[in-house]
């Protein structure tokens, strides 16, 4: 079971053209892909002036001792060898979402988002960061436990089989912010379930069995 990774998040229909954007950049594994890979969506008058950042095979037309003439785009950008296994891994995961609908992904991640802060509010001494359940809440929920540190959480929790983060989350103002230590962060996507939220509660009460709360 993992409820971490943080992909849950509010749906955004994207049109490039109208949204004006010179550049936008995607990560694979926020969108259930691997590791290690994304896509660059860049205007293409921008994309043809710039040069290409790295060297490779597979990335230039012509070779001369005084001259270099660029391939065309994509591949002017993608010297060497690419990161094949990653890019079907990639392309797999983004057909599996247009198969669902990311309307269809949303309500789901909307739904158990608002089932398990129900839940969690039965939890003595648990504090939710974050908005209330909503349409546009997304299903990233970070918490602490008084008494507790998040690290201690994340450990109890993993004895239950229950993947969580824990840590400053790549925000430690935030965290001085909020006069925490660190938080413990579940993330539930499209593929979490009702009895996996409740192997969650059921893991957070342990922590306070473990800590004598």
């Amino acid at each position: 079971m993992v409820v971490d990774g943080a992909q849950g998040g509010p749906k955004l229909d994207l049109d490039m053209a109208e949204l004006g954007a010179d550049f936008y950049a995607l990560t694979a594994h926020k969108m259930y892909g691997p590791t290690g890979i994304g896509a660059l969506f860049g205007r293409r008058e921008l994309l043809e002036a710039m040069p290409p950042f790295i060297g490779g095979g597979s990335m230039i037309k012509k070779v001369g001792r005084e001259l270099i003439t660029w391939a065309n785009l994509p591949a002017k950008f993608e010297g060497g060898t690419p990161a094949i296994g990653e890019a079907i891994g990639y392309g797999a995961a983004v057909r599996w979402l247009d198969e669902l609908g990311l309307e269809a992904v949303h309500a789901a991640e909307a739904e158990l988002t608002a089932y398990a802060l129900d839940r969690i509010a039965e939890v003595p001494g648990l504090t939710v960061f974050g908005p209330p359940a909503g349409d546009d809440r997304g299903g990233i929920i970070s918490f602490s436990i008084e008494g507790v540190h998040a690290h201690d959480v994340s450990e109890i929790l993993d004895r239950h089989g229950v993947a969580v983060r824990a840590g400053h989350h790549c925000a430690q103002p935030l965290m001085e912010r909020l006069g925490v230590p660190a938080t413990t962060r579940a993330s539930l996507a499209v593929y979490n379930t009702r009895a996996e939220v409740d192997r969650l509660i059921d893991g957070l009460l342990d922590v306070r069995r473990v800590f004598d709360l």
